[in-house]
């Protein structure tokens, strides 16, 4: 393979063709020289003539015969392989994507992700998967396209993009006796809160505020997901604090429950979305992440 290359196989195809070094080298754009050149190499990689000169014809031998259908394969391969470029079309495209997202995130972007992704890619697939410590190996190696939300410990060979900048809300229900139009920092510090210990950020970074402003809060309830959180706290005098965009969908979703500004300012977070360098020019992958932003960036 390190003695030949593609323009020497045309050659050998050429010369069978045309029966003559001269035509070759008219229909390739070389020099009659530059053919012969190529011919002699040809003919010791196979230790065989390849052609001789019979009257003003160049005569295929038994081994340029045999290998006649052999060449035109591998011609027709390599041309195919040189000039690939991969194509993706969403309306056809069968491909199942696999996004690792928290249970948060799940609940903020899945339902409008699903239903805009299968109006543009009616026969495609999507698998959530849970972040975790193994996503950036998950993503390096394929097992996932995506992952959008808080991934730990991301290396050095990934790309990031910001989708959106997230706030804080609290929940409360909408017949509370004691909180009739917002929270007060001391309803804050005295009612009984429902707090979710599952999405680490989420709570690792409302703990950490609290701290740094010296703030206590009442746990009641601790919850593994946000499953139980809507009925819980509607149905009940506990209230809880969460990311801005699950809270109001809770709160539009789920009767009896509203949604109030935190009595205290709390830093946000920005939601971002990492895919492995392997996967940047794959066009699906772009495909999703594009939607991503589409469906959810800041505006």
């Amino acid at each position: 393979m390190n003695n030949l290359d593609l323009n020497m196989l045309r050659v050998l195809d050429e010369v069978y063709q045309t029966r003559s070094l001269s035509r070759t080298a008219n229909r390739l754009g070389l020099s009659q020289p530059g053919v012969s050149m190529a011919l002699a190499r040809l003919r010791e990689h196979f230790e065989d003539p390849l052609f001789v000169r019979v009257g003003h014809e160049m005569r295929p031998t038994a081994q340029a015969e045999g290998m006649r259908e052999g060449v035109i394969a591998a011609i027709a391969a390599l041309e195919s392989t040189l000039t690939y470029r991969f194509r993706f079309d969403p309306f056809t495209t069968e491909r199942v994507f696999r996004v690792a997202m928290s249970d948060i995130g799940q609940i903020v972007m899945g339902p409008r992700l699903l239903e805009t992704f299968w109006q543009l890619a009616p026969q495609a697939g999507v698998e959530f998967v849970a972040i975790t410590d193994r996503t950036p190996e998950l993503l390096e190696t394929g097992l996932i396209d995506l992952a959008v939300g808080p991934v730990p410990n991301v290396p050095e060979g990934f790309f990031q993009q910001a989708v959106f900048k997230e706030e804080f809300v609290c929940l409360a229900s909408l017949e509370h006796p004691r909180i009739v139009r917002g929270i007060t920092i001391d309803q804050f510090r005295e009612e009984g809160h429902v707090v979710v210990i599952s999405s680490s950020y989420t709570h690792v970074a409302i703990e950490r505020a609290l701290e740094e402003r010296r703030i206590r809060r009442r746990v009641a309830v601790r919850l593994p997901n946000f499953l139980l959180m809507p009925k819980l706290v509607a149905t009940t005098q506990h209230i809880a604090m969460l990311p801005r965009r699950a809270g109001l969908t809770m709160a539009t979703e789920t009767p009896g429950l509203a949604a109030y500004p935190p009595p205290i300012k709390l830093p946000g977070h920005t939601i971002t979305q990492y895919w492995h360098k392997r996967q940047s020019q794959d066009p699906g992958n772009r495909w999703l992440r594009d939607l991503f932003v589409d469906l959810f960036g800041d505006r």
